[in-house]
């Protein structure tokens, strides 16, 4: 059997359990966000979770549509592919699909200047599997006859956790993204490197104190 690539899903029906599907997310928000920063932020945010595309690029698209009407309005639909390595067995991979619709460059008044921004509809929705033996190196192995034996019997404990573990990174995208979006999460969420929908940077408040308490030393010790 030809090695199948990391990243991509075996369709036929012997193989399905190898491609354990864990659980599918969806992000709909309508409104104003930073269509730039959000790009960046989820691109910091695989890699922070170790995630790469299996084609071990700087990028993490599989399909990327960018469409400008005339009057404007702007459509893009992106295809994200990612995997997390955590043993040459065991993987667990995304997909991720972006669909941006009706989006339009606006600038909106925040913190007494003006920021650039996206008026928008978008979409993210985002798929989770546990993948077994990803370039199906059992297949040529003496393993070929036993593996779904193994797996069913043996190993099955050992992929609950791994389902769990999977479970947990999705479930932190999901409400993490929903945090960039100022929607509600399922736990309290800390306040992301990047600002609330991209665009609201908060000011620093001047603090005069920390110069003006300062202790200064005699001019003649100077």
């Amino acid at each position: 059997m030809q090695p199948s690539i990391p990243g991509f899903l075996r369709g036929k029906k012997e193989l399905l359990w190898k491609d354990q599907h864990v659980c599918y997310n969806e992000v709909e928000k309508g409104g104003l966000a930073n269509l730039n920063d959000l790009y960046m932020w989820m691109h910091q945010w695989f890699q922070k979770e170790q995630l790469t595309h299996w084609a071990e690029g700087s990028r993490y698209e599989d399909f990327y549509l960018h469409r400008i009407r005339g009057d404007g309005v702007q459509e893009n639909l992106i295809w994200w592919r990612a995997l997390r390595k955590i043993n040459p067995y065991i993987y667990y991979f995304i997909k991720m699909d972006w669909q941006v619709f009706g989006a339009k460059e606006t600038e909106v008044l925040y913190n007494d200047k003006k920021v650039k921004a996206h008026k928008l509809g978008i979409v993210i929705r985002m798929w989770w599997w546990v993948q077994i033996d990803p370039f199906n190196k059992w297949e040529t192995s003496f393993l070929n006859r036993i593996a779904e034996w193994l797996y069913r019997y043996l190993l099955n404990t050992e992929m609950e956790d791994h389902r769990d573990k999977c479970r947990e990174i999705a479930r932190r995208l999901d409400n993490e993204l929903k945090a960039f979006f100022e929607m509600t999460t399922s736990m309290p969420m800390p306040r992301s490197w990047f600002p609330e929908e991209g665009y609201k940077w908060v000011k620093q408040k001047p603090e005069p104190e920390r110069f003006t308490n300062l202790p200064r030393k005699p001019d003649w010790q100077i």
